[in-house]
């Protein structure tokens, strides 16, 4: 069966991945060790057999444009996998993925171990797993990981200096520079800085961690209202509770191209409600409206759309 897929995954590489394939193969890799040596095995068959074929005298442009499915067919047992028995694993590359989303995007990425990513807007992961870990790397933006539940594999995710680490769990990693805000839904994680010698804290679930450079972490507990508005990106909502305006108009501006802008007399003043994260115009007039202000729209150079809420 691993034969088999690898076969299938030299084929793909032969006629060029697309975007689907790319980000799928280094977590296939991760899956088992025994993965990247099958599929070295089975792309050096695939070029024996071309090599083979050019020997024999076969039209060297049907070689080339033949499709890889027809050309596995000329293999038989010809190539024989003890010829690449001496391959180094160094000819294919770590079991490293990327997950970038743009601004306005969220996606909903299965994991090779059975674990979920939700992905929020502007956010770039970096996904490398092995048969005895499963990193992860927040390089900038949000995600929501549930975690598939395997003890003898720890699930780290590093944002910064920051690491979280669970097991069975569920959990939100937000990273703002070298800070990290950290929301348990499910189970309980363990975090720490190794940036700091101070031992790792555990926050079980109903509560958010705040940790920042140089400082102790902060563990406060979640209210139901709390952990709506934190979260509410999952179903693409933005959930204001009390939330400055100033504050407010950052998280639109993290899903929107187009930028809103709050003229600094009223930046401080508070606004509730829920909107959709692609609803500016209508946050711009509803909140206007709660602080006495009124909007103002003018394209900047660069052709992007402003939107500024002024006295």
């Amino acid at each position: 069966m691993i034969d088999d897929i690898a076969c299938r995954w030299a084929a793909a590489i032969d006629r060029g991945l697309d975007a689907a394939e790319a980000a799928a193969l280094p977590l296939w890799l991760a899956e088992d060790r025994r993965h990247r040596g099958a599929l070295l095995r089975a792309q050096a068959t695939l070029s024996l057999l071309d090599r083979g074929r050019a020997l024999s005298g076969a039209n060297p442009a049907e070689a080339a444009t033949a499709p890889p499915a027809r050309r596995w067919r000329f293999a038989g047992a010809a190539a024989g996998t003890a010829l690449v028995a001496g391959l180094a694993v160094a000819l294919w590359p770590a079991p490293v993925a990327r997950i970038d989303t743009g601004v306005g995007e969220v996606r909903r990425m299965p994991l090779a171990d059975g674990s979920v990513a939700l992905v929020n807007s502007g956010t770039s992961l970096r996904v490398a797993f092995t048969p005895g870990r499963r990193d992860v790397e927040v390089r900038r933006g949000e995600a929501w990981f549930q975690v598939a539940h395997n003890p003898a594999r720890p699930f780290v995710v590093a944002s910064g200096p920051v690491r979280v680490q669970a097991v069975g769990t569920a959990f939100d990693v937000r990273r703002q520079g070298d800070a990290a805000r950290v929301v348990v839904t499910k189970g309980v994680v363990r975090i720490w800085s190794v940036a700091s010698p101070d031992a790792a804290i555990t926050v079980p679930a109903g509560r958010y961690a705040v940790l920042n450079a140089g400082e102790a972490p902060q563990v406060r507990p979640l209210s139901p209202q709390a952990a709506d508005q934190q979260l509410a990106w999952r179903e693409g909502r933005i959930v204001l509770d009390d939330m400055t305006l100033g504050a407010a108009a950052a998280e639109f501006n993290r899903y929107n191209s187009d930028r809103l802008e709050v003229a600094p007399p009223l930046a401080g003043r508070r606004v509730v409600g829920w909107f959709r994260t692609y609803d500016v115009d209508g946050f711009a007039t509803a909140s206007a409206a709660m602080v006495g202000g009124r909007v103002e729209r003018h394209h900047a150079p660069d052709g992007t759309e402003v939107t500024r809420i002024v006295p």
